[in-house]
């Protein structure tokens, strides 16, 4: 078993290397742009560098951004897909495992209503990013509306997405 924890990225990606070497975690997830924001940075070949170099063996993971919404209206939808793809392919760059996200929120309509668009999505998603690459769905709390807050839910995206 590996424990480990979320650590930051301030100044740079590489700087979670040190982050993640003071708490002794033996795996680590970072964000590589902005949760709370469409735009994407991606980080810089040099910071990119500097951290391969130095992160070892240690399993990195991403966590996604927090605006996507796998049950969105079609502009919230296509962003959220961009969104993704952008993560998977920093994950890749990153030599990350993979990037955990929560799905978003139905809105009330109900999951049966949105999970056609929402595997639609993880297809899309997987179709166009490098298969190493694993595309994680977090569980959510389980406040009204929300995606994968059972896990039979996430089963269900899962044993649909080809």
């Amino acid at each position: 078993m590996k424990i480990g924890a979320h650590v930051s990225t301030s100044g740079g990606v590489q700087n979670a290397v040190n982050n993640a070497m003071a708490i002794e975690a033996e795996c680590i997830q970072i964000f590589a742009s902005s949760p709370r924001a469409w735009a994407f940075r991606p980080q810089d070949s040099g910071s990119v560098d500097k951290f391969l170099n130095e992160i070892g063996n240690i399993p990195v993971f991403l966590h996604g951004s927090y605006l996507i919404n796998l049950g969105g209206d079609p502009e919230l939808l296509q962003k959220s897909i961009k969104s993704l793809i952008d993560h998977m392919n920093a994950a890749y760059q990153l030599k990350a495992k993979g990037v955990i996200f929560h799905c978003g929120s139905h809105k009330g309509a109900g999951f049966k209503a949105i999970f056609d668009q929402a595997v639609n999505c993880l297809e899309t998603v997987l179709d166009e990013t490098p298969k190493e690459t694993l595309l994680i769905i977090e569980n959510s709390a389980g406040a009204g509306g929300q995606i994968g807050s059972q896990l039979t839910e996430i089963g269900q995206l899962i044993s649909k997405v080809e």
